[in-house]
């Protein structure tokens, strides 16, 4: 009894779905309907139905040579549904424009864990300046890395559906930190002080009294307007005629300077009642400001939103500018 008990159950244990397999017959049979002359299938799988390159332009290589890009593109479903894209104007076609969003190239880490296993494979051999168009399938739509078709497809663990990347490579870079500082000094005023490695400070208006520093426990008032350096465009600000201007202002919001938490270091002021903790450049920039003192502080993404940004409005390594006013 006990044996047929344990045959029972394991008849009736439901066997692993093998996604890999499954979606290697899905993506097939779209393909053996909608092939055309001239598409080109790459070792993993994936099919560049056109590409545009220079051989005489600077060449990708592995992610080691260059490790980031600058990618303008459009994805899309395989029906055709565009699903994202950094180009304004096809974002205004489709509905999807948002006027705060930054609407550029993107800058992207080439490595493990940075881009698609698939687009990855085809921009290793493109250049500088290249566009393409690529039917990247499912088990290439993840950031890991494997060494072979069937390892992709093995280690499938879910149902991904293929997508269309149409995509222009806009700049290799070599060092994101020296590419950042480059932005930076090219829209460095005369006069600005560097506070820390990433993040320079110039006074706009002088304090009240310079001499005077508030103490740990002060509540100090803040206005502020936060740029992307890449373009100027305000994406953030607590005053309502600037975000009026910029098409931020949401009249739900309640528009007041900001309470700072004053306390013995930089890295230790907070924001609001609720204490939240800022980001390491506006931090080190408002903690050796005075009262009354307007200024402006630039930074460098690592002091800011790093490699992920900030939603849809502050992109990867995007550079900031913060427009400070100690009101109270």
């Amino acid at each position: 009894m006990a044996a047929a008990a344990l045959l029972l159950a394991g008849c009736a244990q439901t066997p692993a779905t093998n996604y890999g397999e499954l979606a290697r017959m899905e993506f097939d049979a779209w393909i053996s309907v909608h092939k055309q002359a001239g598409w080109q299938q790459t070792e993993l799988g994936s099919w560049i139905t056109e590409i545009t390159d220079d051989p005489g332009a600077k060449i990708a290589g592995d992610a080691s040579f260059h490790p980031y890009a600058r990618i303008s593109y459009t994805v899309s479903s395989l029906s055709g549904t565009i699903s994202s894209t950094t180009d304004k104007a096809t974002a205004q076609q489709i509905g999807s424009y948002v006027k705060q969003n930054y609407y550029g190239p993107q800058t992207l880490y080439r490595g493990s864990n940075g881009i698609y296993a698939g687009l990855e494979e085809v921009i290793n051999t493109m250049h500088e300046g290249g566009h393409a168009r690529v039917i990247i399938p499912g088990w290439l739509l993840t950031n890991n890395r494997y060494d072979s078709k069937q390892k992709y497809l093995d280690n499938m663990t879910e149902s991904t559906s293929a997508l269309i990347y149409d995509f222009t490579i806009e700049e290799f870079i070599v060092d994101i930190d020296s590419w950042e500082l480059d932005l930076l000094q090219e829209a460095l005023p005369a006069g600005a002080d560097s506070l820390t490695t990433g993040v320079y400070y110039v006074c706009d208006t002088p304090a009240d009294d310079d001499t005077t520093d508030f103490a740990s426990g002060d509540k100090v008032y803040l206005n502020y307007v936060c740029r992307r350096l890449i373009d100027g465009y305000a994406v953030d600000t607590n005053i309502a005629d600037t975000a009026k201007v910029y098409g931020l202002y949401d009249a739900s919001k309640t528009y007041s300077p900001t309470l700072i938490n004053w306390a013995d270091s930089a890295g230790e002021l907070t924001m609001t009642t609720s204490e939240t903790s800022m980001i390491s450049g506006f931090s080190a920039a408002v903690f050796q400001m005075h009262l009354h003192e307007k200024g402006r502080a630039f930074m460098v993404s690592s002091q800011a939103y790093q490699a992920n940004g900030s939603g849809n409005t502050i992109p990867g390594y995007c550079p900031l500018i913060f427009d400070l006013e100690i009101v109270e």
